[in-house]
């Protein structure tokens, strides 16, 4: 992979990248790669999905907005927890707590994209995500009141699905919530018919006379990446209410391939959780505050390339009209 190449997967961000159905989506190691190459941030478009590995709403903002920072600002699993994960469910259990109301309509995103590879420069982008649903972006801030006045919405109803799914799984059943995660980047809301006779036919077109039927542990794998890909995913979208981190908190303690240690960023106490969810040696790492569950870092390593993809990110809760007026 080129330069190039690296800084056109990092735009997949926010194009319309496909989301492999679930049946096809762990197959060796040249499909895992190309899973990876997808999971670089958020997707805009219909019926489709990514992982969110930078596109992540971390809790530093200065503007006009409300800011999501530290910890004053607290606003039936399918694989049983490890120690680890309890710690997930025991920081969901004291945000679900949380009763007071969300100022503002919308969580606006200011991300710096940073790709540790070659001359790729970074990049700053500005995610609008409007709690009806609405997804507005642009790579120029002076851009994004226009691209609002031009109603350019890119919001598909993922966002809206994902979090639904995250709010319920904060106090719901979680065999249920999971289900709905993982569903959510499909337009009904669940899987297409014949998805699995879909992949083998893809496979023989591919060359692959005899398909191998997939095995339990093939779909558990596949669960666990795709409840990865969307819950991470909706902290973007929905992450300002802390009913949505909760949710997203108790789902990913249900991965066993999510790793999650105390540790220290800036002075602050956080957790470091490190998933391993792509069927290869590709890690995720995604460090979230202690104390609130907002997102401060995250960080993919590509071992094959030595490419790494980095986010610093700023988000707060805005109003529409403010940012229409271009107050932000």
């Amino acid at each position: 992979m080129n330069d190039d190449e690296v800084w056109d997967a990092v735009k997949q961000t926010l194009s319309d990248v496909q989301m492999d159905r679930p049946v096809e989506a762990i197959e060796q190691r040249g499909r895992a790669r190309r899973r990876r190459r997808q999971s670089l941030g958020l997707a805009a478009g219909g019926g489709v999905a990514a992982v969110a590995a930078l596109a992540l709403a971390l809790p530093m903002f200065t503007g006009s907005g409300t800011a999501l920072t530290g910890p004053d600002n607290q606003a039936g699993a399918t694989f049983p927890a490890s120690a680890g994960n309890t710690k997930l469910v025991s920081l969901a259990a004291n945000l679900t707590a949380d009763n007071a109301s969300l100022p503002g309509d919308a969580s606006l995103i200011i991300e710096k994209v940073d790709v540790r590879r070659g001359t790729v420069p970074s990049r700053t982008r500005y995610h609008l995500y409007t709690d009806s649903g609405e997804y507005y972006y642009t790579e120029a801030r002076n851009e994004l009141p226009r691209v609002i006045a031009r109603g350019e919405n890119l919001g598909n109803g993922f966002h809206t699905r994902g979090v639904a799914a995250a709010r319920y799984a904060a106090t719901g059943d979680l065999t249920k919530a999971r289900e709905q995660m993982i569903n959510s980047v499909y337009d009904e809301g669940k899987p297409p018919t014949g998805a699995e006779q879909d992949r083998t036919e893809i496979l023989r077109q591919k060359g692959v006379a005899s398909p191998s039927p997939l095995t339990d542990e093939d779909r558990e794998n596949i669960a666990a990446n795709h409840l990865w890909v969307t819950s991470v995913d909706v902290l973007s979208a929905g992450g300002g209410d802390p009913k949505v981190r909760a949710g997203v908190l108790r789902l990913i303690s249900t991965i066993p391939d999510v790793t999650v240690v105390d540790s220290t960023t800036g002075g602050q106490p956080t957790l470091t959780l490190t998933a391993s969810v792509f069927g290869d040696d590709t890690r995720h790492v995604l460090t979230i505050n202690a104390q609130n569950g907002v997102p401060i870092s995250s960080l993919m390593n590509d071992p094959e390339t030595g490419t790494s993809f980095a986010g610093s990110f700023k988000v707060s809760r805005v109003t529409v009209a403010d940012v229409s007026a271009g107050r932000f």
